[in-house]
């Protein structure tokens, strides 16, 4: 199903190869249901921010939004299929590729591991996808070689970060508890869908410090763009 594009003033029949790069470029990936994107626009914004963090702004980046919204519509009329961006400001393009839809892991088991970013938590520029390169899928491949599905990855005091794939919060006593916002990635499902999904539920959102000991006694959640909402286990 992958299907490449390309958008942006600097495109001129730029290979899909382009989006193959590995560089710290600002990245995101959404759900497209029905030829319809899910938050097009903060998806936007956010790869607007990376590139604003990096010294490169590109204003001509929400101008897209109309067209690719019309290729959305001519690419998947009858289908869900994951958007995939990647930006590069330097050459005034937008890569996209469409990938079949992926589920949330079903059983979702954690494996506790240290953040491989914790040196790097003061950072501003870590909160947006992408900036510190795909580092994500080093630990994917570790923690599977242990028999789980992602990590649940600390911070040298003992607290949670996020996964490798999604933010996390901790449902306990009424209260769904996220991690404070500094040194993870800029969760747009956390952002725009959590509020609702916890107020459906009767949950309070309650950012602050979670020690592992509340992981273990709570029920853990992962969360993300593309997959949605889910629940998880430590193993």
């Amino acid at each position: 199903m992958n299907r490449d594009r390309c958008f942006g003033p600097g495109f001129s029949g730029a290979p899909s190869a382009l989006f193959l790069n590995e560089d710290p470029l600002p990245r995101t990936a959404l759900p497209v249901f029905r030829g319809h994107p899910r938050h097009l626009e903060a998806h936007l914004l956010r790869l607007g921010a990376g590139a604003s963090a990096l010294g490169q702004p590109v204003s001509w980046l929400s101008g897209l939004q109309a067209e690719i919204t019309a290729w959305l519509a001519s690419a998947t009329p009858e289908e869900d299929a994951a958007l995939r961006l990647v930006l590069h400001p330097g050459q005034g393009l937008l890569s996209a590729r469409l990938e079949p839809l992926p589920s949330p892991p079903q059983p979702c088991r954690l494996a506790a591991m240290s953040h491989p970013l914790s040196e790097r938590r003061g950072d501003p520029t870590v909160i947006h996808k992408g900036l510190s390169g795909p580092w994500g899928l080093a630990i994917l491949v570790a923690v599977r070689q242990l028999g789980a599905e992602d990590a649940l990855l600390m911070w040298p005091d003992g607290t949670l970060a996020e996964t490798a794939i999604a933010s996390v919060g901790v449902e306990s006593g009424g209260a769904l508890r996220v991690p404070p916002p500094q040194g993870r990635v800029a969760s747009l499902a956390e952002r725009l869908d959590l509020p609702g999904w916890a107020g459906s539920r009767g949950l309070r959102v309650v950012p602050g410090d979670i020690p592992l000991a509340c992981a273990r006694e709570g029920r853990l959640w992962c969360l993300n763009a593309l997959r949605g909402i889910w629940p998880a286990t430590l193993r």
